[in-house]
């Protein structure tokens, strides 16, 4: 405990903010603790009630939700996955795609061109030297896009699926 409320006073001096005594940051740690193991706990019950539907296969996009939850309101919010949508139809053109810190594709390097006829899966595991397992069947990259005045446009992490 003293090694706990000196991290603490340490932290508070670095935002000026009034440090405590030992008895008191014990009190604190004891009111977060219980939070933290409540969160978690909520947490991992929605992800195995969705982690059962992919188990149990047969399920279409809509059949799945995505939760936000936030126990000090509370509030639960539950929405559903939009499906994907294609990036030429938006007017958008992917010049790259990494995989974690590597490249698998850049279209502005002229060796990269050979990749193009290359799936995805396959380039993870030439160039990242990633191992794939068998029941593996999404990958998830980062794309790099430019819309049509060749501004650099953010879009989320794409999971590209596999046979």
């Amino acid at each position: 405990m003293d090694l706990i409320a000196a991290l603490a006073n340490t932290r508070a001096r670095n935002y000026s903010i009034p440090e405590v005594d030992k008895l008191k940051a014990k009190f604190i740690a004891g009111r977060i603790i219980p939070a933290i193991a409540t969160s978690t706990a909520m947490a991992t019950g929605l992800v195995c009630l969705e982690l059962y539907k992919v188990l149990d296969g047969g399920h279409k996009l809509e059949d799945y939700r995505n939760t936000f939850a936030n126990l000090a309101l509370p509030l639960f919010s539950m929405a559903e996955p939009v499906p994907p949508k294609w990036l030429q139809k938006k007017g958008l053109n992917a010049y790259s795609i990494s995989r974690e810190s590597c490249l698998l594709f850049n279209s502005l390097f002229p060796k990269h061109r050979e990749r193009m006829d290359k799936k995805v899966v396959d380039l993870a595991r030439e160039v990242a030297k990633l191992e794939v397992p068998d029941y593996r069947r999404h990958l998830d990259v980062v794309v790099a896009c430019e819309d049509e005045e060749d501004n650099n446009v953010d879009i989320p992490m794409v999971s590209v699926y596999f046979c």
